[in-house]
């Protein structure tokens, strides 16, 4: 029960150091007869407040859509250009995001046109899974999704890396 108590304090601290307004929970939403899907409220109004409306829609596989709004994706881009050397492994995620992605923006509707190979490769009809990742979105079939992470149980052992590793990461407070 120990790392409970530790995610606890994060999670605590997280609040506490001004850490709000992020993209958190997940959305069932429809696409439409065009391949679009309506970003709920809450994503887009935190989406508009802190971003904009432009975003870029990747992939690393063409099993889900990964959605940054566009600010973030530069950021990315900006750490990988500061690389000094690019081993293999940056190379194919450049190629296999650049092969994936493209830039658009939401419409005033709230509406996200999802490119048709991307929406195909994915299995994107009918209702999907949106979900808040922090500073990104994602968009995944439903069932898929549920088949890669709700499976198989998250055990204690699981819980306790997570614990470690965020506790690793977090930076005191003044006060500690």
């Amino acid at each position: 029960m120990t790392f409970c108590f530790f995610i606890y304090i994060i999670w605590d601290k997280m609040g506490q150091n001004g850490i709000v307004d992020r993209l958190r929970g997940s959305f069932t939403v429809k696409t439409d007869e065009r391949g679009r899907i309506k970003i709920p409220q809450k994503f887009l109004s935190l989406l508009e407040s802190r971003f904009g409306r432009e975003v870029y829609l990747t992939s690393l596989n063409g099993d889900f859509v990964l959605f940054y709004p566009l600010p973030v994706w530069k950021s990315i881009e900006a750490r990988i250009e500061s690389l000094r050397g690019r081993g293999p492994e940056i190379e194919e995620y450049v190629s296999r995001t650049s092969y994936w992605g493209t830039e658009c923006e939401f419409d005033p509707k709230g509406r996200i046109l999802i490119p048709q190979d991307l929406r195909n490769s994915c299995g994107l009809q009918a209702n999907v899974l949106l979900l808040g990742i922090i500073d990104h979105l994602v968009v995944w079939n439903s069932d898929r999704f549920r088949e890669k992470y709700l499976q198989g149980p998250f055990g204690d052992e699981s819980m306790e890396k997570v614990a470690r590793l965020l506790n690793e990461t977090m930076p005191l407070s003044g006060n500690e």
